[in-house]
């Protein structure tokens, strides 16, 4: 459910490569001042979807909402993403 009571909102959020589904229909909420933490094996999708929460991956179908915005400018101000691997 979509609040202003939330810093992190997902409504059916879907990523798909193709025919694997990397994040599938994940509906989430998470209220402001709250700690939370990702846990899961290798290829779960948490890192997908860490990155579209970071508007570095669009979603295939669902709404995010971080801070009441969707992905983008403003919530670059509230959500930063530093990955383990070095890219150049």
């Amino acid at each position: 459910m979509l609040t202003m009571h939330n810093i992190l909102e997902c409504e059916n959020l879907s990523k798909y490569f193709g025919p694997v589904k990397a994040v599938d229909s994940v509906t989430l909420s998470i209220p402001k001042g709250r700690i939370v933490g990702l846990l899961g094996p290798n290829g779960s999708g948490k890192t997908t979807f860490i990155k579209i929460c970071n508007n570095l991956l669009p979603p295939t179908a669902g709404k995010i909402r971080i801070g009441g915005f969707e992905p983008g400018v403003e919530t670059k101000k509230i959500v930063s993403y530093l990955p383990e691997k070095k890219t150049i």
